[in-house]
């Protein structure tokens, strides 16, 4: 919200009048930002905060994230996320090795090593992440959006995030991989059939 020093300490009546929280200076074209932005800072109190507009945003989203229950929120939906994705994961692929179990004993039969089936998983779990990945990506674009509309306020996927999630997404799905693979380890060929 912006408004004036007098509207301000209207709102705000426990506030002192000559104190200053924000203050913005606009420069010329063509000034040395990072120069202006050292002079300032020498010359000012140690008090005083001296940043661009881009280091204010920034200071500003990690205030909300880690102060306020929007952050803690955000956190606690992106755990719970992780797990639930885990736990679905790890049951597809469990129920696919335990379907096709003959199969893979069949090939343990024939001298085919742990290693290869671990890696015939982990490739299906990636394959599951990348998968599920792509429509969730395309909602959640959908969803920021309708955020952004209802509520006029600037959210955005960016790069950055989309990259995070599709990392925790092959995390998640590798560490599911590996916990289903493990029946394929201890199992016998001769006790299959």
């Amino acid at each position: 919200m912006v408004t004036s020093d007098i509207n301000f300490l209207r709102m705000a009546d426990f506030r002192q009048s000559g104190l200053i929280d924000v203050g913005a200076i606009k420069l010329k074209p063509g000034a040395e930002v990072q120069a202006v932005l050292a002079e300032m800072r020498s010359r000012l109190p140690n008090d005083v905060k001296v940043m661009t507009k881009d280091d204010y945003a920034k200071g500003e989203v990690a205030f909300w994230n880690a102060s306020t229950p929007v952050g803690y929120t955000f956190d606690l939906g992106v755990a719970i996320a992780f797990i639930v994705g885990a736990v679905i994961v790890y049951q597809i692929l469990y129920s696919d090795v335990t379907d096709h179990l003959p199969e893979y004993a069949t090939l343990k039969a024939m001298g085919f090593r742990d290693r290869y089936f671990l890696i015939v998983v982990f490739q299906e779990a990636l394959i599951l992440a990348a998968l599920g990945f792509i429509p969730g990506t395309l909602v959640a674009l959908g969803i920021y959006r309708i955020t952004n509309i209802a509520t006029m306020l600037p959210m955005m996927m960016d790069l950055g995030r989309i990259v995070f999630v599709f990392i925790l997404s092959a995390i998640m799905s590798s560490f599911s991989a590996a916990v289903a693979v493990r029946k394929l380890q201890t199992a016998d060929p001769a006790d299959i059939f």
